[in-house]
């Protein structure tokens, strides 16, 4: 089934709705009370349609195997809640839930079938309900569809920065007091005035939808240091500095086993391979908890998030671009062609290496960093990796429109065709391949 881009943001705006209606209705069952548990104030939980459109797209490229198609549903399902929590709970600076602390050796069952269950209700939703959904979706005019979108998509940007806002006005405060002291002082000092009514109505539905959570602890990963702790300043260097040693990697193991150099880059300008980027971010932020494990806990869990994130980006790149970067179609025990059992046993084995050795080592590097240099080297690259992926999403596009014989009809459009031509591209990309 093919999408327009207008009927996935639908869908994931939609799913994200359903989801926030499934966590309210269970809390009024459990607690006998209403309260808004999602991130923004509106009711809508992105995790929910994030990992709908990633279901919606990936489940129907394995017809036929019920039980790849739950392991990936499982995979998608417990790395986005958790990715979706912890970025949640750094944002508010807080614990939102207390979880029972278990032994290095032992397992959280508990938590492992909450993640099936709702692996096995996505995968449901996505293979039963969402045929009859898109069915009504695809009556509504297009047009009525994306002044929905973005109407829904503006009043979600305002609604962060509202909560952003909220966050940052207290953590300003919070070296002299708590949140609820904070709170009290501005109220009384600038009563009336939207930004202590926003701010306060913020906290209290916090507090409300979230009773147990813990005092924010607002120097947790602060203190004058650079990066402390896994935030967000330190990911992003894991991603360059991964990235970079995944493009070196790949073109050494080529040049050998090919006999030739091959360019390996994900991007236009620099050696920077994304998939190995984002995978190391990937298996950080999810592994990472599982440092003080026995290394098969690690292992296992790197082969199947490896094995799933492999497996996604392949289908993103083709669903979004057109082209395909890899092929396992030869290897034996390849899954459609896009990842296969010998490569999983690698991102087992890597995310070992990876969570008990080199992520320790490469985090006090970076802990090291004069903090305001690095911060504002950190602003740098991220300003122009963010351009470079943009041009290269752009030059792309266009690499495959101009093999259907489309015409330009921007300036951009001109301006990529005069300057990065198709062998340009095929030169850059060689294994990349048109669907």
């Amino acid at each position: 089934m093919e999408y327009t881009y207008t009927e996935l943001i639908t869908c994931l705006l939609l799913y994200g709705f359903l989801g926030w209606l499934l966590e309210v209705v269970v809390v009024v069952v459990k607690d006998r009370v209403f309260s808004n548990r999602g991130f923004f104030d509106l009711p809508i939980c992105p995790k929910y349609g994030i990992m709908a459109v990633l279901l919606m797209v990936s489940l129907p490229t394995l017809a036929g195997h019920i039980i790849l198609q739950y392991i990936l549903a499982l995979v998608v399902v417990s790395v986005t809640d958790s990715l979706a929590d912890d970025l949640t709970r750094r944002t508010w600076r807080r614990k939102l839930t207390r979880r029972k602390q278990s032994a290095p050796s032992s397992v959280d069952w508990r938590r492992l079938l909450l993640f099936m269950a709702k692996a096995l209700a996505a995968m449901l939703v996505v293979l039963l309900l969402h045929p009859f959904l898109y069915t009504f979706l695809s009556l509504l005019p297009v047009r009525l569809l994306r002044i929905v979108d973005v109407v829904i998509l503006g009043i979600l940007a305002a609604d962060l920065a509202g909560v952003l806002y909220a966050v940052s006005k207290s953590r300003d405060e919070a070296a002299l007091a708590h949140a609820e002291e904070v709170q009290q002082r501005e109220q009384s000092a600038v009563q009336g005035k939207l930004g202590a009514v926003l701010c306060n109505a913020i906290w209290k539905r916090l507090a409300r939808a979230y009773p147990e959570a813990e005092e924010p602890h607002w120097q947790e990963e602060g203190g004058g240091a650079f990066a402390r702790g896994v935030c967000l300043d330190k990911l992003f260097w894991v991603f360059i500095l991964c990235a970079f040693l995944g493009d070196l990697i790949e073109t050494v193991f080529c040049r050998f086993s090919a006999g030739y150099w091959m360019s390996r880059s994900s991007v236009l300008y620099g050696a920077f391979s994304v998939v190995w980027g984002f995978g190391a971010v990937v298996l950080t932020m999810v592994l990472h908890p599982l440092a003080d494990r026995e290394d098969r806990y690690v292992f296992l869990g790197g082969a199947f998030i490896g094995g799933a994130y492999e497996y996604l980006c392949s289908v993103f790149t083709e669903y979004v671009f057109g082209t395909v970067f890899w092929d396992y179609s030869d290897m034996p025990f390849n899954i459609g062609g896009r990842t296969n059992l010998l490569f999983c046993i690698f991102w087992g084995l890597l995310a070992v290496v990876w969570i008990k050795n080199l992520y320790p080592v490469l985090s006090g590097w970076i802990e090291r960093l004069p903090a305001l240099y690095a911060k504002v080297a950190t602003w740098a690259v991220v300003v122009l990796m963010i351009a470079d992926a943009l041009l290269t999403g752009a030059v792309m596009v266009r690499y495959v429109e101009r093999t259907a014989d489309l015409p330009a009809e921007s300036v951009l459009e001109t301006f990529i065709d005069d300057n990065y031509s198709d062998e340009f591209v095929e030169e850059r990309w060689p294994n990349m391949k048109l669907t």
